[in-house]
């Protein structure tokens, strides 16, 4: 793949597997299909239809859409033509996606949705800087009218009797093909510069140490505006003439499993931490499952015993997950290294891996026979990680950003004389090649008695407890450490019926003092013994919802934006350390 383009790589597939299935979509509930030989003759006609609305080489075209058929031919149309392309969330408020149509010089919007198109509009009414807008509904009379002839649908696109054929561009592997801005959890988007070759090196990296076959099955949940998702989920499987099904959402991921019956799942932590979670509620539903299920756990694997809690216990578990996963992987943020346990005994391998946008993303991986829990893996061939100094994670390889759109100030500030890019990350190899990432420098807290603390490590051991669904650790610069706790309201009302206590609303539970002695005593007994004097939690507030993407206080891949969630809880952190 080495010396080829992306778009390249796409069509060698489509040349060898032209009948088999590329994509799987959902529509009034049924999957249809599309063949690699479709998928290809769509993304030349929209290649030539772009050329003749005036989409010339080193143009932006951005996509503002869930992940669908369409986002992947828009990708491989636009990259087909030399032009870039410019992802953006969906999540994004208005105002940060008009701030990046505007950073980047967006010349074309494909965009998916009336919802998101509103926006669109929303963040700027004034959208002179767009040539055109690609809409993949109807517009309405109001939409056309407000966007003063600059719409176009998808549809007309494709309806022309006479599309006529793409002019072919010459591209080299190392020219840019994308931009992806990134989701600022400690600070303002950055617009990353991402080549052909960046993509390509990576996907040979991770597939020469996690083979992927051409009868293996994606499920594509994570936004495809991620770069995790967009090479792992999407990238590697046109690579080797495998599946990508779209799932409809994280809200339907559940049911999409058993649906599609993935072979591969690429994921993020707190979507393993929900499967876990929704796991043990249904155990403990029943004081028979919920012994036959601890038994099961106790017995050693290759063992008989274990063989027959797999068949009587762990088998119904993996079939809630379609049945057919081989592997999953997890990115994005630290997996508790509990759960990676957890799933491991149970038979679904979870492989952690450590990345960054600017990575293009992965820097290391655990493999199926190579792996330790708690580490993030061994680096992926042609990549190097050594440590600084001071305990920072350098990196250096062809996956590694060229640098930053229109930014060459930050881009300076992320490589050393020798070319080492600063990830930003603290961490440590052990004797074995493996690295362990602490956590992002920029979060690390320090008391206002000097002591470092990492919220990311505290926040793992919480979001462990049974009562707890999330957390957000805060003290820097403040005399002691406190957290936001985000309650398993289930968990909650079913202690109260155990303790013939009255269910009541969240909105009064926060407040209900034998509810706050309850988590007291879970800090005391089972959080702040495992914490050095200094990290012990000495307050907290209970919130009645949790933490959401719509609110703008997790990123696409559901880390914390802490800067966010302080300032919308300022109130109940000022009354933390004010008592």
């Amino acid at each position: 793949m080495i010396g080829k383009t992306i778009p390249e790589v796409f069509f060698e597939t489509v040349e060898r597997y032209p009948q088999k299935t590329a994509l799987l979509y959902k529509k009034d509930g049924v999957y249809f299909p599309v063949s690699y030989h479709e998928f290809g003759e769509k993304v030349k006609i929209l290649a030539a239809r772009f050329q003749k609305i005036g989409v010339n080489k080193g143009d932006k075209v951005a996509i503002l859409s869930e992940n669908r058929p369409e986002w992947a031919i828009s990708d491989l149309a636009t990259m087909l033509v030399g032009a870039i392309v410019v992802p953006l969330h969906t999540t994004l408020s208005p105002k940060a996606i008009s701030n990046t149509l505007k950073h980047s010089g967006a010349k074309i919007l494909i965009v998916s949705s009336s919802d998101l198109l509103n926006k669109v509009l929303l963040g700027d009414s004034d959208l002179n800087f767009l040539e055109k807008v690609i809409f993949l509904q109807r517009p309405t009379a109001a939409e056309q009218d407000s966007l003063r002839g600059k719409i176009f649908t998808w549809s007309a696109l494709f309806n022309h009797s006479h599309p006529g054929s793409y002019e072919e561009t010459f591209l080299e592997p190392d020219e840019a093909c994308t931009i992806i801005y990134t989701s600022g959890t400690t600070g303002e988007p950055k617009g990353v510069v991402l080549s052909h070759q960046n993509f390509l090196s990576n996907v040979e990296a991770v597939t020469s140490v996690i083979p992927v076959k051409k009868t293996d099955v994606f499920l594509s949940f994570l936004p495809l505006s991620h770069v995790l998702e967009r090479m792992a989920g999407y990238y590697i499987p046109i690579s080797f003439g495998a599946t990508i099904a779209y799932s409809e959402g994280i809200k339907q991921l559940a049911l999409n499993l058993k649906e599609v019956r993935p072979t591969i799942l690429i994921s993020v932590p707190r979507v393993f931490e929900k499967f876990h979670d929704t796991i043990w509620d249904k155990v403990r539903t029943s004081s028979l499952k919920n012994k036959l299920f601890h038994w099961a756990l106790r017995q050693r694997k290759e063992t008989l015993r274990y063989k027959i809690g797999d068949f009587l216990v762990f088998k119904k578990i993996k079939a809630n997950l379609g049945g057919r996963l081989r592997l999953t992987v997890s990115g994005g943020a630290t997996l508790n290294e509990r759960i990676a346990r957890f799933f491991y005994k149970i038979g679904v391998m979870v492989l952690e891996g450590y990345g960054l946008t600017e990575t293009s993303p992965v820097l290391a991986v655990n493999r199926e026979k190579d792996f330790r829990f708690g580490t993030v893996g061994k680096p992926v061939p042609g990549t190097k990680i050594k440590i600084s100094p001071e305990k920072e994670i350098l990196a250096k390889g062809p996956n590694i950003t060229s640098g930053y759109f229109r930014n060459e100030e930050a881009a300076a500030k992320s490589f050393d004389k020798d070319g080492w890019f600063y990830t930003g990350d603290m961490g440590f190899l052990d004797k074995q090649g493996f690295l362990t990432v602490i956590g992002r420098i920029k979060e690390m807290i320090v008391t206002s008695g000097g002591k470092n603390v990492w919220p990311e490590m505290i926040e793992a051991q919480l979001n462990k407890d049974r009562f707890i669904i999330n957390s957000m650790v805060i003290g820097n610069r403040r005399r002691f450490i406190s957290t936001l706790i985000v309650p398993d309201w289930e968990e909650v009302e079913l202690w109260l019926k155990e303790n013939n206590l009255p269910v009541q609303e969240p909105e009064k539970l926060i407040r209900n003092p034998r509810i706050l002695e309850v988590f007291q005593q879970r800090l005391d007994q089972k959080i702040n013994p495992n914490l050095c004097e200094y990290e012990r939690i000495r307050g907290f507030k209970l919130l009645i919802h949790d933490f959401s993407q719509e609110r703008d206080e997790l990123t696409p891949t559901l880390k914390l934006r802490r800067r966010v969630i302080e300032q919308r809880y300022q109130k109940e952190i000022d009354e933390i350390y004010a008592d």
